[in-house]
């Protein structure tokens, strides 16, 4: 899996393809879903940047652009 930390996360899912399973998950801790992740930047990455992708869906931990991921 390329390395998306710190990226966009609609376009992070977008370069992954359409045969990738792709889930986001919000890690701000607020329990918010993520409808739309145009206005979401990505944290951290279940399989890690650089790992193989062997099991789905592809976990993408997230928060809002304006927020840190602390």
């Amino acid at each position: 899996m390329m390395d998306v930390i710190g990226g966009h996360a609609g376009r992070a899912a977008e370069q992954m393809g359409p045969d990738t399973e792709v889930a986001f998950k919000d890690v701000s801790g607020k329990g918010r879903s993520v409808d739309d992740p145009a206005g979401w930047k990505i944290c951290e990455t279940r399989r890690g940047p650089n790992q193989q992708i062997t099991d789905y869906p592809v976990v993408l931990g997230v928060v809002r652009v304006a927020e840190s991921c602390g």
